[in-house]
C-alpha cells in the first residue's frame, strides 16, 4: 500500500467529480429557465458572449492580477464581476469615439495572452488551492437552485412574453430597456422618452446591456427581459458563498452548511413576516433581482468589492489586488448609487477598529480614501450633482412602510411601524449577535461597517417608492454572510461537526412552525397577536431541538444548543413567505411586484419595432401616448415603451425619470410619476397635431426635428386629417406611423 501511494506521489488540489457535477447541474437548470422565453439562436449567443466574452477574460483577470485560486465557484462568479467591469470600461471608451460595436474585441486579446505567455499561462491555468468539498457543493448548488426558481417564477413567469398583454407589465422595465437603447447610440446615455435630454442616472448597466447586444445582435427586449438577469444573479449567489467561506473555512469549522446557507438567507430572507396580509419590507437579493436590472448588477459589484476588500485587510497582498480594487470601485461609481457609500463606511470602521488596536491603518485609509473620491466624483460626473429625490428624513420609511397605515389610528403609530419592522429584519438576521471573536478580525468590521451604512441609508433618508430601501438591499448580502458566520461561530460552540445536522432540523421545524403560527394568527386583528405566535413558534423549535440534542446524548451545552436552534429557525424561516410566493399569489404580494396595467400590445409594439428598422438612429418621433394610466387629470406618466421599442428619441413620450421631473417632485413634495407636465404649451403643441392635424401643427413639429409620427388609438382620438399632411408608412389596429415630408 506504501509503495502504491509513493508511485501515485502527493495528491493535488482539484474539484472533485461530484462537485462539477453539482455546478453542472446548476448551470442547466440556468440554461433551460433562458429557454423558456428565448430562442434557441438567441441562447447560444447569448451564452457563448457571457461566457467566452465576460466570464472567461474576467476568471483569467481575477488570477492573473489577482493571484487567486481558491476554487472555482469564487473564481468563475469574481471573474464574471471583473469581465462584467471591464466590459463596461472598454464599451464607454470605445462608445466615445463611435466603435461601440467593437467593444467585445478586449476579450480574445485577454485570452490569447494568458494562452501565449507561459509564466501568465501558468499562473491562470492552474489547479485550484481549497475545491469546494462534494457535499458542500451539492448543498450550495440545491439552495442555488432554489433561490433562482422562486425568482424566475416571480419574475419573468408573471411577466413575460413582453409587450403583448397591456395588463401584464411593468413599467420600469420599459425605462431600463429605453436606457439601454440610448446607450447603444448615445454617450452620455439621454432620456429617449423626452426628446433625448441628458440623462444622469446610475447607467453601467445599460451600457454592459448594450455592448451585449452589439455582440450578439440580440433584441434588446429579450436581453432585458429574458436573459441578463440571471447571470448576474447567478454570480452573486456565487460570491455570498465565497464571502462566507472566507469567514468559515472548512477545514477548521467544518461549517459546510454556512455558505449555502448564506445563499438562501441572502436570497429569500431578510424579514420575518408574521403579518397575514401586510409585508413588512423585502430587503432580500431575490426581490429585485428581475425587476431592478441595476440593482441586480450592483449587488454583484458590491459583493466583488467586499471579497477585494476582506483579503487586502487581511494581508495587503499581492499588491496587484488594488487594481482589482480600483476597477471594481470605478464600475460601483455608476453601476448603483448606494455602494460606495457603503464601501467608505465599511473602509472607515476598520480604520478606526484597527487605529484603537495599534495596527497599520494603511489599508483602510486608502481605501476609504478611495471610495470617497470617486462618490464625490460620480455626483458631478455621473449625476451632475443630483440627488435623484433622496432627501434627509430621519425615520420617515417607518411612514411609507406598509406597517404604518393598519397602526395609524394607534399611538405612537411611527414608533410601531419602526419596532414591528426593525423587529422583523433583526430576528432575519439574529446571527449577529454571535460573531464572538471574530470581531478582532478588521475583515468583520469592515462588513460590519458596510452593512451598518447600509441600515442607516435606509433610516435617515427618503426617496419616493421607499426606493431608499436600496441602501439595505444593497447592503444585505454582506448581512446574510455575517449573520451565518455568527450561526457557524455558535454552532461550533457544541463541539460537534455534525451541526449541520441541528441547522437543518431548526431550519426546516422553524418553516412549518412559522407557517402554522401564520395560519393560526390569520384573523387576530392588529400585530400583537402575530407576534406572540410567531414568538411561540420560535421558542417551541429552539426547545424541541435543543432536547432532542441532548437526548441523542451530543456534546455542548443545551443552552448553546437552543441558542443555536432558535437562531436558525428564525433565519431560515424568515425565507417562509418567499417559499410559499412559489405556488401562493397572496404571499407572492407581500413580498414580489405584480404586473400592472400600462404595457402595449402586441400591435403597438410591432409598430414601434417597425419604426426602429426604417428609420436612423437619432431620428426624432412625436407621439400622443403619454400616460399608462390617466383618471380625469390625473396622469401616471411611466410612459416608455415606444422610445425603448423603437430605439429612437419622442419629443414627448413620457416624462417621469427625467432629471426636471425629480427636480419638481423633490421641490413640491410629490410623487414624480404623477407631476403634469410643466411646460403645457409644448405638450399642447404635440398634441395638436394628432388631434386638430393642421399644416401649421405639422410645421411646428418639423420645426423642432420631428421626422415621424407615432399615432396611438388608445391613446386618444386620432384626427382623420392628419393623413392629408403626412405621409403613412405603417399601419396596425392600434398604432399608425407616418412620416413628415
Amino acid at each position: 500500500m506504501r509503495a502504491k501511494a509513493r508511485r501515485r506521489g502527493p495528491r493535488t488540489a482539484g474539484p472533485s467529480f461530484s462537485g462539477l457535477l453539482a455546478g453542472l447541474a446548476v448551470l442547466v437548470l440556468a440554461v433551460v429557465l433562458l429557454f423558456q422565453h428565448s430562442t434557441l439562436t438567441e441562447v447560444g449567443r447569448f451564452v457563448l458572449f457571457t461566457g467566452l466574452g465576460i466570464a472567461l477574460p474576467g476568471f483569467a483577470l481575477w488570477r492573473l492580477v489577482g493571484g487567486y485560486a481558491r476554487n472555482l465557484v469564487e473564481d468563475f462568479a469574481a471573474g464574471f464581476a471583473v469581465g462584467t467591469a471591464g466590459q463596461i470600461v472598454v464599451y464607454l471608451a470605445s462608445a466615445s469615439i463611435g466603435l461601440q460595436a467593437w467593444s467585445w474585441v478586449w476579450a480574445p486579446v485577454v485570452l490569447l495572452i494568458t494562452f501565449a505567455d507561459s509564466d501568465v499561462r501558468a499562473r491562470v491555468w492552474r489547479r485550484v488551492d481549497q475545491p469546494v468539498r462534494p457535499l458542500q457543493a451539492w448543498l450550495l448548488a440545491a439552495a442555488t437552485a432554489v433561490v433562482v426558481l422562486i425568482v424566475y417564477r416571480r419574475g419573468p413567469s408573471q411577466f413575460l412574453p413582453a409587450y403583448t398583454d397591456p395588463l401584464r407589465s411593468y413599467p420600469d422595465l420599459a425605462f431600463q430597456q429605453a436606457l439601454a437603447a440610448s446607450a447603444k447610440y448615445d454617450v452620455p446615455i439621454s432620456t429617449l422618452w423626452l426628446g433625448g435630454d441628458p440623462m444622469k442616472y446610475h447607467s453601467f448597466f445599460h451600457q454592459a446591456t448594450a455592448a451585449t447586444a452589439w455582440a450578439t445582435r440580440i433584441d434588446l427586449t429579450d436581453l432585458i427581459h429574458s436573459l441578463t438577469w440571471l447571470p448576474l444573479f447567478l454570480a452573486g449567489c456565487g460570491l455570498v458563498f465565497a464571502l462566507t467561506t472566507r469567514f468559515t473555512p472548512t477545514a477548521e469549522s467544518g461549517a459546510t452548511w454556512a455558505g449555502p446557507l448564506a445563499v438562501l438567507v441572502a436570497g429569500l430572507g431578510g424579514t420575518l413576516q408574521p403579518l397575514d396580509d401586510v409585508g413588512l419590507g423585502g430587503v432580500s437579493t431575490g426581490v429585485a433581482a428581475y425587476l431592478s436590472p441595476t440593482q441586480n448588477l450592483g449587488v454583484l459589484i458590491a459583493l466583488a468589492l467586499c471579497l477585494v476588500a476582506v483579503d487586502l485587510l487581511r494581508a495587503d497582498r499581492p499588491r496587484s489586488r488594488w487594481v482589482l480594487l480600483v476597477l471594481l470601485a470605478l464600475v460601483a461609481a455608476g453601476a448603483k448609487s448606494t455602494i460606495l457609500p457603503l464601501l467608505g463606511f465599511g473602509f472607515g470602521f476598520a480604520f478606526v477598529h484597527l487605529a484603537m488596536t495599534r495596527r497599520s491603518t494603511r489599508t483602510a485609509f486608502w481605501g476609504g480614501l478611495l471610495s470617497l473620491g470617486l462618490f464625490l466624483a460620480a455626483l458631478v460626473v455621473i449625476f451632475g450633482g443630483s440627488t435623484w429625490g433622496t432627501e434627509i428624513k430621519p425615520f420617515q420609511t417607518f411612514v411609507q412602510l406598509a406597517p404604518y397605515p393598519m397602526l395609524v389610528a394607534e399611538p405612537h403609530a411611527q414608533l410601531l411601524s419602526a419596532a414591528t419592522t426593525l423587529l422583523s429584519w433583526g430576528l432575519a438576521a439574529s446571527g449577529l449577535l454571535f460573531l464572538g471573536r471574530k470581531w478582532s478580525d478588521p475583515a468583520t468590521v469592515f462588513l460590519v461597517g458596510f452593512a451598518f451604512a447600509g441600515l442607516l441609508g435606509t433610516l435617515l433618508t427618503t426617496q419616493s417608492g421607499i426606493s431608499q430601501l436600496y441602501f439595505v438591499r444593497t447592503a444585505f448580502p454582506v448581512v446574510a454572510v455575517l449573520a451565518c458566520v455568527g450561526l457557524a461561530n455558535l454552532v461550533g460552540r457544541l463541539g460537534d461537526r455534525r451541526g449541520v445536522v441541528l441547522v437543518g432540523a431548526a431550519g426546516l421545524c422553524g418553516l412549518v412552525a412559522l407557517g402554522y403560527a401564520r395560519l393560526e394568527s390569520t384573523e387576530l386583528p392588529g400585530i400583537k397577536g402575530p407576534w406572540l405566535w410567531t414568538t411561540a413558534a420560535l421558542v417551541a423549535v429552539a426547545v424541541v431541538i435543543a432536547l432532542a440534542w441532548k437526548v441523542l446524548r451530543r456534546p455542548g451545552n443545551v443552552l448553546v444548543a437552543f441558542l443555536a436552534s432558535g437562531v436558525a429557525a428564525s433565519m431560515v424561516g424568515a425565507a417562509l413567505v418567499p417559499l410559499q410566493a412559489f405556488g401562493s399569489q397572496k404571499a407572492s404580494d407581500l413580498v414580489f411586484a405584480h404586473p400592472s396595467r400600462g404595457g402595449a400590445t402586441a400591435a403597438e409594439a410591432g409598430a414601434a419595432r417597425w419604426l426602429r428598422r426604417n428609420s436612423e438612429p437619432g431620428d426624432l418621433v412625436a407621439t400622443n401616448a403619454h400616460c399608462i394610466i390617466q383618471r380625469n387629470v390625473l396622469c401616471d406618466s411611466r410612459h416608455f415603451w415606444i422610445a425603448a421599442l423603437s430605439e429612437r428619441p419622442v419629443l414627448i413620450e413620457g416624462w417621469s425619470y427625467s432629471n426636471q421631473a425629480n427636480r419638481i417632485a423633490l421641490t413640491t413634495d410629490s410623487n414624480p410619476s404623477l407631476i403634469p407636465y410643466w411646460n403645457r404649451a409644448e405638450l399642447a403643441a404635440n398634441d395638436a397635431a394628432f388631434t386638430a392635424s393642421n399644416p401649421a401643427a405639422i410645421e411646428r413639429l418639423r420645426n423642432v426635428g420631428v421626422r415621424w409620427l407615432y399615432a396611438d388609438n388608445r391613446a386618444g382620438k386620432v384626427s382623420p386629417a392628419l393623413r392629408n399632411y403626412v405621409r403613412l408608412r405603417h399601419a396596425t389596429l392600434d398604432a399608425t406611423i407616418y412620416e413628415i415630408r
